[in-house]
């Protein structure tokens, strides 16, 4: 004979089993995220909580089929049936927070939670009725089995999947809602199993005491539930709160360090960016990172573009050079903006060749000019290039080899690229110390003035001399070809050049004052003194104070001056109002020589050593000096021919009617010496020409 449930209480069971999976996700919810904050006694109450729900629905159950007959509790099995379900609490809440690798522990865990299930459900039926294994329905069985066994597969699946991510109130109660119905669905076809087939119970006269029971059960299972699930909801609106506010911070400190990391005017990484990355990179050795290569880029002459376009003008091209130099990088590679046109990025375990092709095309990608407000700009980059192994690497000193291989490529040849070396290091240490010992050198009184004479050859006659500075410094003797390009970058240039037309001028005024021959004496002038505006008025005021005729003074300077004509010009113009002679030094040897003497007067033409040195035996050489010493007198100008050491050039060069000057006359002298080797010339026959002693 069946049994039938009580209708009055089949509404009560769905409430309380919906209840109880409503805590259980909360509660496992709570768990999870709170794992390792988790106090034991809160534990502890969820264990007996859960526990309590799931024997509360069990006994609810139960007494939903047996309200109208009479029975008997036993109270030992119904404490084992509250065991067992707690038991199976502790068991969900262990499990479930720590997640299912495997469909083999799945299936592990599926089945122990099955067991513990039915032996729940058993022991609640034991504890109530008297249980009669003989009455099992087969058919009864396999259908509470089945859904046992697709609760606890689907109830796993369920909780871990909400677990990974956030679920709604919303979507907590319906998924409540599923399981309370199919865990109502299990208590019934749990019950039948046992008594589908067996004689049902006498009837009991009253149904109050069983409904009255069931509702105690309810309450006190509800108050339970409902106390964890309150704990538990406040808790975890605490954490979202919590996290929310952590989330903000974390987005803040992210919005920060974006902004602490990038350049505001380009948008690529900035330096505080690329010395952390750096260190990134110097710290991933044991992850292969065996050598870092760092590349320093430049732009020439970057404030020339801003003079032209402005500085909005400046700001514009540079953005659109990082968006070309952004091009042509690999994505790996992320170039930072150190400040103003310099830029840099590393590259780890690279190689010269990698390096070497990579630079020739930026250089090309540079190359091409950019149209900013209507005005054609264009630039070039040098590039300096520094690569350390990482177990010797050290942070500052890479970039200073970086940028130290940038200096020589800027100041040699530009545009282009130059790779770190020891030797570069022993230059640069040496540069700093010619540069700081420059800065001593006129108040130690290390700067000495040297004279050569310059001798015209058809007559013998001492004509002129050429000023020339050495420099006894505390380093030794230091050649001018190493020093001048120094003060020139230091500054020192104006305060040591005017020194020497001041010392050059008053040895020739006192020259004067002993009755000498009026000659002329030659200075030479760096390009940078030489375009100093006030240049002129220097000049003019050593000739003043000194009290010599501006036409005893020649002020040498380079071919290479010449390249901004239009400021040369007007100070060419300047001086020689003044009365002072012009001469151009090293003829020959640049690439401008017929386009500055087309374009200024000039005084003396001064043919460089190097095309004397070719003359003989080479009638190639030879009709190339000789046109450039015809192109000179057509020219108006004195020729002065350099360099000449022996007998056979002086000879070959007489027949010109020009001016001599090198070895063969006389090595540059102190002033003292130089008057010797003048008055050997003056003592001679006029015409005659003979070598002089040396001193």
């Amino acid at each position: 004979m069946a049994m039938f449930p009580h209708a009055s209480l089949i509404f009560l069971s769905i409430i309380v089993s919906i209840a109880t999976s409503y805590t259980i996700l909360i509660l496992i919810e709570y768990i999870s995220r709170r794992e390792k904050t988790v106090h034991s006694r809160t534990k502890v109450l969820a264990v007996l909580a859960l526990g309590s729900g799931f024997f509360g629905m069990q006994i609810i159950g139960i007494l939903t089929f047996v309200a109208q007959y009479r029975f008997t509790p036993r109270f030992g099995l119904l404490v084992l049936g509250l065991m067992a379900a707690c038991l199976l609490a502790a068991y969900i809440i262990k499990i479930i927070p720590k997640g299912i690798k495997s469909r083999s522990d799945t299936a592990k865990r599926v089945l122990f939670t099955a067991v513990l299930i039915k032996a729940v459900h058993f022991l609640g039926l034991s504890g109530i009725l008297n249980v009669r294994f003989w009455a099992i329905s087969p058919g009864y069985y396999l259908l509470s089995a089945a859904i046992v066994l697709t609760m606890s597969y689907f109830a796993f699946r369920f909780v871990r999947q909400s677990n990974a991510k956030q679920v709604t109130e919303k979507k907590r109660f319906k998924h409540a809602a599923v399981m309370g119905f199919v865990l109502t669905l299990l208590h019934y076809a749990s019950t039948n199993t046992f008594y589908s087939n067996m004689a049902l119970p006498a009837a009991a006269t009253d149904g109050i005491w069983v409904i009255s029971t069931a509702l105690f059960v309810a309450l006190i299972v509800s108050l339970l539930l409902l106390f964890a699930a309150n704990l538990a909801l406040v808790d975890l609106h605490a954490l979202k709160t919590e996290n929310g506010l952590l989330q903000q911070v974390k987005d803040s400190e992210n919005r920060f360090r974006t902004l602490a990391y990038t350049d505001q005017l380009t948008g690529v990484p900035n330096r505080h960016w690329f010395f952390a990355h750096l260190r990134e990179l110097m710290d991933s050795a044991e992850e292969g990172t065996e050598s870092i290569a760092v590349v320093l880029l430049d732009f020439d002459d970057f404030k020339s573009i801003n003079d032209l376009i402005g500085q909005v003008g400046g700001d514009q091209f540079l953005r659109e050079m990082v968006e070309r130099l952004n091009g042509v990088l690999p994505e790996t590679i992320s170039l930072a903006r150190l400040g103003g046109d310099e830029f840099i990025f590393a590259i780890p375990n690279t190689n010269k060749d990698f390096l070497e092709q990579l630079c020739r095309t930026i250089l090309l990608a540079i190359e091409e000019p950019l149209q900013i407000g209507g005005c054609s700009v264009s630039s070039a980059v040098s590039l300096g290039i520094s690569c350390q192994k990482v177990a010797e690497l050290q942070e500052e000193s890479l970039i200073k080899q970086a940028d130290l291989a940038l200096f020589v490529a800027k100041n040699t040849k530009k545009e282009s690229y130059e790779f770190f070396s020891p030797e570069l290091l022993d230059s640069s240490i040496r540069k700093q110390e010619i540069t700081s010992a420059l800065q001593q050198a006129l108040g130690n009184g290390e700067f000495s003035v040297h004279y050569q004479p310059q001798i015209e050859l058809s007559s013998g006659r001492v004509i002129g001399f050429e000023a020339l500075l050495r420099w006894n410094s505390t380093l030794g003797a230091v050649p001018p070809s190493e020093f001048i390009p120094v003060a020139e970058e230091c500054g020192s240039i104006h305060s040591i050049g005017e020194w020497v037309l001041r010392e050059a001028c008053e040895q020739l005024s006192v020259w004067r004052q002993e009755g000498r021959p009026d000659v002329h004496v030659s200075v030479n002038v760096s390009a940078k003194q030489f375009l100093d505006l006030e240049f002129a008025e220097k000049v003019s005021a050593i000739l003043s104070a000194t009290d010599v005729p501006a036409k005893c003074l020649e002020i040498e300077i380079t071919e290479s001056v010449m390249i901004d004509l239009d400021t040369a010009a007007g100070l060419v113009e300047e001086l020689q109002d003044i009365g002072v002679k012009l001469a151009i030094d090293d003829f020959g040897t640049g690439y401008s020589s017929l386009n500055a003497v087309k374009n200024i007067q000039i005084d003396t033409l001064k043919i460089d050593k190097s095309l004397v040195d070719e003359v003989l035996g080479s009638d190639r050489s030879m009709a190339i000096l000789a046109t450039i010493i015809e192109l000179g007198k057509n020219l108006g100008a004195d020729v002065v021919v350099e360099g000449l050491e022996t007998l056979e050039q002086v000879d070959l060069m007489r027949q010109y009617e020009i001016i001599g000057q090198g070895y063969y006359f006389s090595r540059p002298l102190p002033a003292d010496k130089a008057v010797r080797v003048w008055d050997k010339y003056l003592e001679q026959p006029e015409g005659l020409f003979h070598a002089p002693i040396l001193y």
